[in-house]
């Protein structure tokens, strides 16, 4: 394959359990259909339940800039915003491939990271309450939505002793 930034052949390389395929002239990485979200599963455990579904809303793709093949199937590639983060990820919609610049990876996870860290217990109780809806009213997810309910509950536990130490330490000092 070639890089869809510089023409240059792309080396595959290992991050984590995957092989993905990166630029050494530019630094950017092609992602087939599913392992930046495996990827992002690795590196923290945590944000599997933060879900961004790039091909969601065909709508918010944008073209413009920069016109790039995909490196997989010569198609377009289109630029969508990852989140809420400043990244613009150019996907393919035939294979659900994604290129990202060099750097944009840590960026994506450092978004995510904050997302997580800026969360109120009263926002992670509503997406508790989307995954146990998700759990009961979407068949197929069953064992994924039921690892993101455990997650989520972990992190409301951390946000609950972050926010009111002094709950914690009166249900700490209660009787067994």
């Amino acid at each position: 394959m070639k890089c869809p930034r510089c023409g240059k052949s792309l080396d595959e390389i290992i991050v984590g359990n995957c092989r993905v395929d990166r630029c050494d002239k530019c630094g950017g990485i092609w992602f087939d259909k599913d392992e930046l979200s495996t990827i992002r599963d690795e590196r923290d455990g945590n944000l599997s339940w933060l879900d961004f579904d790039l091909w969601s809303d065909i709508n918010k793709l944008k073209s413009g800039g920069t016109y790039l093949d995909c490196p997989r199937d010569g198609g377009p590639l289109y630029k969508i915003q990852y989140g809420s983060s400043d990244v613009m990820a150019d996907v393919c919609l035939e294979c659900h491939g994604v290129w990202l610049e060099k750097g944009e990876m840590e960026k994506i996870i450092k978004n995510l990271e904050q997302k997580i860290n800026k969360e109120t217990l009263p926002e992670y109780l509503r997406d508790l309450e989307l995954e146990v809806h998700g759990l009961f009213l979407e068949a197929g997810h069953t064992k994924e939505e039921l690892r993101n309910i455990a997650i989520i509950m972990k992190l409301i536990a951390y946000r609950l002793v972050a926010q009111y130490p002094k709950i914690t330490k009166i249900v700490a000092s209660l009787p067994d």
